[in-house]
């Protein structure tokens, strides 16, 4: 049977040990007293029932990130002890209420003195095999000393937990008493049950030889700038259990003391948080309980830094990987740490703060990452023009020095990559370089539908690189300036986008079949001699009036290709997009521009030289006109003319 959820303190044991609590503190001075802990030292947090935890203790984690509220409770016919345990009952990746369950178990009273304990233990039986979190600290209220045991396995049996405890002494007034999170990824997506019971802190007396770490332990070097913002991360201690195993667990900053060499450069606050503050040299190191840990972090800070310039292409035409001046999408990792292929590259996650601006360094460098398909949608750049990204190389750039971008697509799925080699002559030393790559020259890229992977690549002497502003981004190009064109002939079309195949005589194109189409009167008072295609705009919700057009031969742009054709708007300001296809239309490229005036005959040039595939037969035009919400003249009919590839 599963109980309620509300759980309350027992008004009478409450009551008991508060008046015990004073009635011996009155044969204290108050001196002594002030030197004492207040707050009490309980050992149990669940035994049969919660122990001295007031109102509802458990509190479940952020149901807006998929937590799943609806499988916790308690069981009367499982336990380890005792007449009952915590049942947890863990959802299905698919279940609707939430796709992981956990939370913690709080003291919502003000906290407990847990110095005189060195773990915190329990006992689980799960209903098959997987992989649970558990830890205690974690409060929801800065979580300063919290402490977690990751992929703790479940067995078919009972069998204890032992999480050793840091620094007891940090623990005078501690509210965070349990935490477990749990999901389907050690099953398989594969839903299952597991219970908790005799949950305790506990004085084991058999917790011992810690070994506190920073970074994981490594001594790790950083070339950074004044203002930088760094994070000591990978803080763990590692203990042996009177069983003789070693357990290691994962440490809040709290329970560190953390210490710069050289205040000059860089100071550290209690979390952890490095702040480079002048020129020079220092190492930030720490101890935990007086015990020294392993690890450093030395910084060398170069002075003031250059920040990358500051992009300005309209985010409605950005995909954006990394930078502030964007909304970016989400990525898996900024370094996917290939070591198994070789991989020497340090850096890139996290990105350095400095002055508010994060940038990305990467050390030691020969390849690295940015993935964006494991955990995170992968990236539709199909509309896109160009890959843009701003290198500043720290150290001399030497002839034959180079940066490779790769781009992998459909990663291990039918995979396609391209590369684009920026070579030492466009490398800059120790200033940015910002380079707008076209998309058409990854030539053996193809498809650019789901791009996973971005890869840096550098021969030896190019080690040590920022990187800053990496975007996809569609190119709008300008028009030329107004022509006259007194001589067309409109050419009635469907509204709208076409569903079947349309065939029209496009002037500049050899080899077009010849459509007979008949003249409809000139609405617009436009002078017709020469034909001219017309897209009609219906009044609504459709954003886009065009045409599709197909020719008998592909475009020939083995001489140039640069699109030109010639445009009437009744609004100035429209966007005019030309896409252009293969039959198939499995690689399309596409070019913006706008309309500069209205009314008027006005020539538009596209250059599609960084993005057409010389390898693909272009076989299909298709004009778009972008309909923009506000703008006068909704229902207006649109007009274009002598599409041509010129020189």
């Amino acid at each position: 049977m599963m109980r309620e959820k509300t759980y309350k303190y027992r008004k009478f044991p409450a009551f008991l040990a508060m008046v015990l609590l004073i009635f011996t503190s009155c044969e204290r001075d108050l001196d002594e007293d002030a030197d004492l802990a207040t707050f009490p030292s309980i050992a149990e947090v669940y035994t049969d029932n919660p122990v001295n935890l007031t109102d509802e203790f458990f509190i479940s984690f952020d149901p807006a990130e998929g937590a799943n509220t609806a499988g916790f409770g308690t069981d009367d016919n499982v336990a380890y002890e005792g007449t009952s345990s915590i049942r947890i009952d863990v959802p299905d990746p698919n279940d609707p209420g939430g796709s992981f369950i956990g939370g913690i178990f709080k003291d919502r009273g003000a906290g407990r003195n847990l110095t005189g304990f060195d773990a915190l233990t329990f006992w689980i039986k799960g209903s098959t095999s997987a992989s649970v979190e558990f830890g205690f600290g974690t409060d929801f209220e800065g979580d300063k000393y919290a402490v977690d045991l990751a992929n703790v396995t479940l067995s078919t049996y009972w069998r204890q937990v032992i999480i050793p405890i840091p620094d007891p002494a940090k623990l005078v007034q501690e509210k965070g008493m349990f935490k477990f999170a749990a999901g389907t990824i050690s099953t398989g997506g594969l839903a299952y049950t597991f219970w908790i019971d005799e949950i305790r802190f506990e004085k084991l007396g058999t917790v011992a030889q810690p070994r506190p770490k920073i970074l994981l332990g490594q001594d790790q070097f950083q070339q950074t700038f004044n203002g930088s913002q760094l994070n000591i991360g990978g803080l763990t201690e590692t203990f042996n259990l009177g069983n003789g195993q070693d357990v290691t667990v994962n440490v809040a900053p709290g329970y560190f003391d953390f210490s710069s060499s050289n205040t000059a450069v860089a100071t550290v606050n209690e979390f952890g948080a490095v702040t480079v503050v002048g020129a020079g040299t220092a190492s930030v190191t720490a101890t935990l309980a007086g015990i020294d840990a392993e690890g450093s972090l030395t910084v060398d800070s170069q002075g003031e830094f250059q920040p990358a310039p500051i992009p300005d292409e309209d985010p409605v035409n950005v995909i954006s990987i990394f930078s502030d001046a964007y909304t970016n999408v989400p990525v898996d990792y900024y370094n996917g740490f290939f070591n198994g292929d070789g991989q020497t590259t340090q850096g890139g996650a996290p990105p350095i703060n400095i002055n508010g601006d994060e940038v990305i360094n990467y050390t030691d460098l020969n390849f690295v990452g940015i993935g964006t398909f494991l955990n995170v949608p992968s990236i539709d750049a199909t509309s896109m023009t160009h890959l843009h990204v701003d290198i500043n190389v720290q150290e001399p750039v030497d002839p034959g020095d180079f940066i490779t971008l790769v781009l992998i697509n459909s990663v291990g799925n039918d995979e396609t990559s391209g590369s684009v080699t920026i070579n030492s002559a466009d490398l800059v030393s120790g200033e940015w370089g910002s380079y707008d790559i076209p998309l058409g020259e990854f030539t053996e890229l193809g498809s650019r539908d789901q791009l996973g992977l971005l890869f840096f690549v550098s021969d030896a002497s190019i080690s040590n690189i920022y990187v800053d502003n990496i975007y996809y981004y569609k190119e709008v190009i300008d028009p030329s300036p107004n022509v006259d064109d007194s001589a067309a002939t409109e050419v009635a079309l469907p509204i709208g986008f076409q569903s079947t195949t349309l065939t029209y005589d496009i002037i500049g194109f050899e080899g077009a079949e010849d459509t007979s189409v008949d003249a409809n009167p000139d609405p617009s008072g436009i002078n017709p001699t020469s034909r001219v295609v017309r897209s009609l705009k219906a009044s609504g919700g459709q954003f886009f009036a065009g045409s599709l057009l197909n020719l008998d031969s592909p475009i020939d742009f083995s001489a140039s290709q640069k699109f030109r054709m010639k445009v009437w708007s009744p609004k100035a300001g429209i966007p005019v997009r030309v896409r252009l296809e293969d039959q198939n239309n499995t690689a399309g490229i596409e070019l913006d521009s706008n309309t500069t005036t209205s009314n008027v005959w006005e020539e538009i040039e596209w250059d599609f030289s960084g993005v057409y595939n010389p390898s693909v037969d272009y076989v299909r035009i298709v004009v778009f006109f972008e309909f923009i919400p506000g703008l006068p003249g909704d229902g207006s009919t649109y007009y274009y003319d002598d599409i041509q590839i010129v020189d």
